[in-house]
């Protein structure tokens, strides 16, 4: 192609050259840039990190809008870090929002144009966490989500545990020694998890669907203390919701001291480490034997306070039959001597009157005696079957009959009876 001028020849190098003077012309040499950490990455050689930092994307997985490669060499690194720890407790990671301060730069051995990273704001990263989290836990609350899991009833004995965690970590051992101590008969389910990085909020989140599978009576979430950007999985949206929406009530002891996660908020009783979570378990089960042993009391005193009162009851029977007996008897001999007094009064006049007539009566019979007729001339006739003739007309020619005088007795045979 003709242009009517020289076309220039250049080495490799030179036009990098040429693009690293210019831009360092064009550009103030330190500014400062904002965006999301993505691809971070510590060369272990070097110590030197290397890292994306994109426009904020909306949804997962979706394009940035714009992306710059930045360098962080070892020595600054260490004292970025340092400064952030002693400062915000925050470290430079993942999916962090960061403001840095920068200069442009173009590698020519590379051919790549990037950002050499001097400095950071915690304080832009802080409230930015701080305005992500307070809005998300504004949604949830809008939706009932902040509550649904602390409606859950803990089951009693809550002896069933799901356990998220790092197996074999500190936090780990420290919340199994402190169910071992209680003496309880705890069944653990273990579901080994990462439990801070890139995809770590993501994992939890399906270890909470698989042990939420075999039903245990809670599902604890521990991990032990580590810096705020450690801790970020915690604030994850959709963990949230998984939690907040669980049928299994969810137990966190995410080892932080000052704040609270937003899984923290959601879950159904939250603590500042995985001891106290695990002393927590171990209470809501001695909270239950206190019920048993004060409902095996309360049965206890209830069937002695019963048997007192029919004690009670029985005695006051006894008694009060006692004295209705002894009130009848003595009811009884007052009537019975009063009877005596009278029959004492009575009998005497009886006696006389019966006497009397006991008397007029043997006189009677004495005057009927047969015996004393017959001595009066009188005599008794009988017929042969011993009947007393009364009358002739009893009588026939022939019968025999025998005739009682006082002083012997004269058997006959009739020949004529004359009327």
């Amino acid at each position: 192609m003709s242009t009517g001028f020289e076309t220039p020849s250049f080495s490799v190098l030179q036009p990098g050259n040429f693009l690293k003077e210019g831009l360092n012309n064009l550009f103030p040499e330190y500014f400062w840039i904002e965006g999301q950490i993505s691809n971070f990455r510590i060369v272990t050689k070097s110590g030197h990190a290397y890292f994306d930092l994109i426009d904020p994307v909306s949804e997962q997985g979706a394009q940035p809008m714009g992306k710059f490669s930045v360098a962080l060499w070892k020595n600054q690194r260490i004292e970025i870090n340092n400064a952030l720890q002693e400062r915000s407790a925050l470290v430079l990671t993942n999916d962090v929002q960061v403001k840095i301060l920068a200069h442009l730069d173009f590698w020519p051995p590379g051919g790549r144009l990037q950002l050499i990273m001097h400095d950071v704001d915690p304080q832009f990263t802080l409230g930015h966490l701080a305005q992500e989290k307070e809005e998300l836990l504004q949604l949830l609350k809008k939706e009932g989500l902040t509550n649904k899991n602390k409606l859950l009833t803990i089951p009693d004995p809550s002896l069933n545990i799901g356990l998220i965690t790092s197996v074999g970590s500190a936090a780990y051992e420290d919340f199994c020694d402190e169910l071992n101590k209680s003496n309880f008969s705890f069944t653990v389910l273990e579901r080994d998890t990462r439990m801070q990085g890139e995809g770590s909020a993501s994992d939890i989140k399906k270890g909470l669907g698989i042990l939420a599978s075999y039903q245990p009576d809670v599902i604890a979430i521990i991990r032990g203390g580590g810096s705020m950007s450690d801790l970020l999985s915690f604030d994850s949206e959709d963990l949230a919701r998984a939690i907040a929406e669980s049928e299994i009530p969810i137990f966190t002891g995410i080892g932080h001291e000052i704040d609270q996660s937003v899984a923290d908020v959601v879950s159904h009783t939250s603590y500042k480490t995985p001891t106290a979570c695990a002393n927590g378990l171990v209470e809501t089960v001695n909270e239950f034997v206190k019920k048993i042993l004060t409902i095996k009391t309360n049965i206890v005193n209830l069937s002695q306070n019963k048997i007192s009162l029919a004690q009670s009851n029985h005695s006051n029977l006894c008694s009060r039959t006692a004295n209705i007996a002894k009130a009848s008897l003595i009811n009884s001999t007052e009537n019975l001597k009063g009877i005596k007094e009278r029959i004492s009064i009575i009998a005497p006049n009886v006696l006389k009157q019966n006497e009397s007539k006991l008397h007029g009566l043997e006189d009677q019979i004495r005057a009927l005696d047969p015996k004393r007729l017959l001595a009066r001339g009188w005599s008794i006739t009988r017929t042969q079957n011993g009947e007393i003739v009364s009358s002739i007309n009893n009588l026939f020619n022939g019968d025999e009959i025998t005739t009682i005088f006082e002083n012997g007795t004269v058997k006959s045979t009739i020949n004529e009876i004359i009327k």
